[in-house]
């Protein structure tokens, strides 16, 4: 039985100021950099055979942050469906803000899985994305354990189809930046293994 590790993105400046970022390409803060280290200590003598990563900026040095700690030597492969959600409505935008501006375009996408926003990537596109290349890695590497290195929505989303969860109830659990989730295959089906370790918790 191989695991599937999902890691979220370590912390951003636009993250520590509590903005929304889409795919707005921004880069890890120092903060994020140490919190990806920190949880990297999860990952050792795991015997990882691939690393994935959105291409995205945050992702991809979290990926290679990763790799350089568990002395992971391979290639990581980017997969552009591995992005974040496109909320370009409310980009730069804090949750208050948000819901000042744009609440009934927001409530609308948080909670319809295909909701129809201009300027906000329905959840089910997400979905459907991530949820692809799930199933690829599990036919293209069974008994294997592999990183895939993504975004809060997006893994959330990943996360979701697997408990059966429709949105809003998605909300029910958040993914910290750094924080590690896992997912494993028993009886031909995808199963959660554990949730939402982050790297702050590793230092208590």
């Amino acid at each position: 039985m191989g695991n599937i590790y999902l890691l979220r993105h370590g912390s951003t400046e636009w993250n520590e100021q509590q903005l929304w970022q889409g795919v707005v390409d921004t880069e890890l803060s120092k903060k994020g950099q140490e919190q990806v280290r920190n949880v990297a200590r999860l990952l050792r003598n795991k015997n990882i055979s691939k690393i994935f990563s959105s291409h995205m900026k945050r992702a991809l040095q979290s990926a290679k942050i990763i790799a350089e700690e568990i002395g992971y030597t391979g290639q990581i492969e980017t997969d552009n469906r591995l992005r974040e959600c496109e909320i370009r409505l409310w980009n730069g935008k804090n949750l208050e803000q948000v819901l000042t501006d744009h609440h009934k375009e927001f409530n609308e996408w948080r909670t319809n899985l295909y909701s129809n926003v201009d300027g906000a990537e329905s959840l089910a596109s997400v979905q459907e994305r991530m949820s692809q290349v799930l199933s690829e890695i599990i036919v293209h590497y069974p008994n294997e354990n592999v990183i895939i290195v993504s975004h809060a929505i997006a893994l959330r989303m990943l996360i979701a189809k697997v408990l059966g969860l429709i949105p809003p109830a998605h909300l029910n659990f958040g993914l910290d930046n750094a924080s590690l989730s896992c997912l494993y295959v028993k009886d031909s089906t995808v199963r959660v293994k554990f949730l939402n370790i982050s790297s702050d918790e590793l230092n208590y």
